[in-house]
């Protein structure tokens, strides 16, 4: 998993379920109500009742992170299973509000606002080691996408079997995953990396894993 404060880690899961992912005033409320309203051509009816149903998941999330953010050691499994549970119990609820087309048109919108969050933490973690690795911008242009995809469909898996035990099962299926997901960002890198910078690439990272080990 990648290496992030626990609160910003819980942040970027709030996304997984509303549109923002920090706490909002008034009138950010209402811009983040406009533009669904725009987006997915709500009426008067159902931006009151959105915003009424944003309003309440807001609160309790700020409920379950003031919550853990008090443990002296939070468990972060059980807290991402809380967090699931209001995603879903919030997305159920929207379903009522919207229509089927909006709904699927929301989960797009969700799944863009994603891929550029995850972008964008792979575009600063390749700047990193753009010199060192000696990457072109043009390569780098390219990976973007690639390392972003493979770190939200990561954290994805994760988020969604996080929390309660698991069976050996379902364990392994979990693993398998994460196999395919790296040996399909291998497959994209390679595509875009000469042998010697791929190598060079994997001895950078794994003096980064070493570097974070040594800090526990």
């Amino acid at each position: 998993m990648m290496i992030i404060k626990l609160r910003n880690f819980v942040v970027l899961l709030v996304f997984f379920g509303a549109v923002v992912a920090q706490p909002v005033k008034a009138q950010e409320m209402q811009e983040v109500i406009s533009n669904m309203t725009e987006m997915l051509d709500l009426s008067e009816k159902q931006a009151v009742q959105v915003q009424t149903l944003l309003v309440q998941y807001r609160a309790n999330m700020d409920g379950v992170l003031l919550k853990h953010e008090g443990e002296e050691e939070p468990d972060v499994g059980a807290m991402i299973g809380e967090i699931r549970d209001l995603r879903d119990n919030y997305r159920k609820d929207l379903q009522t509000i919207l229509s089927k087309d909006q709904y699927d048109a929301y989960l797009a919108q969700m799944d863009t606002i994603l891929s550029d969050m995850f972008n964008d933490l792979a575009e600063i973690r390749l700047m990193d080691i753009q010199d060192d690795a000696a990457l072109t911008d043009a390569q780098m242009e390219s990976l973007v996408p690639i390392v972003g995809n493979g770190l939200k469909k990561t954290v994805q898996l994760l988020f969604e079997n996080a929390g309660g035990r698991l069976s050996v099962p379902k364990k392994i299926k979990i693993s398998k995953s994460l196999k395919k997901i790296e040996k399909e960002q291998r497959a994209g890198m390679e595509n875009v990396l000469t042998p010697d910078q791929l190598q060079l690439y994997d001895a950078i990272k794994e003096e980064q894993k070493q570097a974070r080990k040594n800090k526990k």
